[in-house]
């Protein structure tokens, strides 16, 4: 049955761990034995129909990819596939996009930014930031001589200091403070010249910054302008660690909760997340009711604890921390994954754990429309149960793949078993 408990802060992970071990387990046969009023398994796929349209079963975008990442996105997206949905996008890196388009023919793949080129921004930016650096820096300092009365004196003013504002009516007035006291007509041509320079740098420095904006602007309304045709949106497999995607995919989660989209977050951006910088969005994102957080056990630990956001049970969005038995949490909810997988961890098991999450949350989505004001209405943790079940076939999938290919499992042998898992469930149901 579903478990009432307090959210896993992985501030403690010692603590963590032996309160995951004293929640009730459960497994997909449990769920026919152990009713439960808040979720019903009736309501998990969408039934298949001879009037249905391409779509009807789904359909979903993967953020993804990069330049060094280009399988993980694949297998996210394939996974979500090889479920059922219909539709599936993957939105990458430009360099990433021909390999992602040459593993299947079915995925719908568009590169949105090029790391090249924001690798070429970076590096302009960085040059532009070194020399203005060099000119403001506190050993580059204006030695002014004072002979007032006779004193002999030195005094060192910050050209930092003097170009805090840079107004032609700033600058006179700097420079007629500093002839009062400099007799050297040269020193003085170098003050001058020195304010000039640090100008023009900072002028060059905010029209790339602009430039910058501009192009992660466009990259944003790329991925945003499918958001009216989709029922999630999975974020991360593959993405890399690029300060500038990161700015892109801060303004498509910001747009996504915006537009009330189902968001799931896996991988790379979760390490995102964990920055001092996206700690608001962070926050956001836990308030978020659409969102579905999938941490293994180390970005659990890299994410800040939700407890120091306030009550845990304030938090509406849901966490599926990974391990040896998944744990999918939601306030003060949780349901644990008590399914046997197999004895290898293949490379991209978590990327189809990803996608298959993708495309449970887009089967809810789709009942969900379909059933306003119906039965569904009173299931308050459906959701829970939709990813709880994605956890069990992954699971399944994965016991079955290892028992066929032992040592040799990959995490392709996976994929293939998903449909076969999701078959005998929904057999499962119908004799039920």
């Amino acid at each position: 049955q579903m478990s009432t408990a307090r959210s896993v802060s992985n501030s403690n992970t010692a603590s963590a761990a032996g309160m995951i071990d004293q929640l009730h387990t459960q497994k997909w046969a449990d769920v026919f034995t152990h009713q439960n009023s808040n979720y019903s398994p009736q309501y998990l796929f969408p039934p298949l129909s001879s009037s249905s349209h391409k779509g009807s079963h789904g359909r979903i975008a993967i953020l993804g990819g990069s330049n060094k990442y280009t399988g993980a996105p694949y297998y996210a997206a394939q996974a979500a596939l090889n479920c059922g949905v219909d539709l599936v996008t993957v939105f990458s890196a430009d360099e990433a996009s021909v390999p992602i388009k040459c593993y299947s023919p079915e995925l719908m793949v568009q590169g949105v930014y090029s790391i090249e080129r924001f690798d070429a921004l970076l590096e302009e930016e960085e040059a532009l930031l070194a020399e203005l650096e060099k000119y403001k820096h506190k050993n580059d300092l204006i030695t002014v001589d004072n002979f007032d009365n006779g004193d002999e004196t030195t005094s060192n003013i910050s050209l930092d200091k003097l170009l805090l504002e840079h107004d032609d009516s700033h600058n006179e007035l700097i420079q007629n403070e500093l002839l009062k006291n400099v007799d050297d007509t040269k020193k003085m041509d170098d003050i001058v010249n020195k304010l000039q320079k640090v100008k023009q740098l900072q002028e060059s420095l905010q029209e790339l910054q602009d430039r910058q904006m501009e192009i992660i602007s466009k990259s944003v309304q790329d991925v945003v302008a499918m958001f009216p045709a989709l029922h999630a949106l999975c974020v991360g497999p593959g993405l890399g660690r690029h300060p500038l995607v990161f700015k892109v995919v801060q303004q498509v989660l910001q747009r996504g909760m915006e537009s009330n989209l189902t968001l799931i977050l896996d991988a790379d951006v979760l390490f995102m997340l964990s920055l001092e910088e996206y700690r608001e969005l962070y926050k956001e994102l836990l308030k978020y009711e659409g969102c579905i957080m999938t941490p293994n056990v180390m970005e659990m630990k890299r994410l800040p604890s939700t407890s120091s956001f306030g009550s845990e049970n304030d938090n509406k969005n849901i966490i599926v921390e990974k391990g040896h038995a998944d744990a999918v949490l939601r306030g003060d909810v949780v349901m644990q994954c008590a399914e046997e997988g197999g004895l290898k961890r293949s490379g991209g098991i978590g990327d189809v754990l990803a996608g298959t999450i993708s495309a449970y949350m887009a089967w809810n989505q789709i009942i969900e429309r379909g059933n306003e004001g119906g039965e569904m209405q009173g299931l308050k943790q459906q959701r829970v149960f939709a990813v709880w079940t994605a956890c069990c076939t992954v699971k399944r999938a994965t016991k079955l793949a290892f028992d066929n290919k032992r040592r040799a499992m990959s995490s392709r042998d996976v994929l293939d078993e998903i449909c076969g898992v999701i078959a005998h469930m929904e057999d499962d149901i119908e004799m039920r």
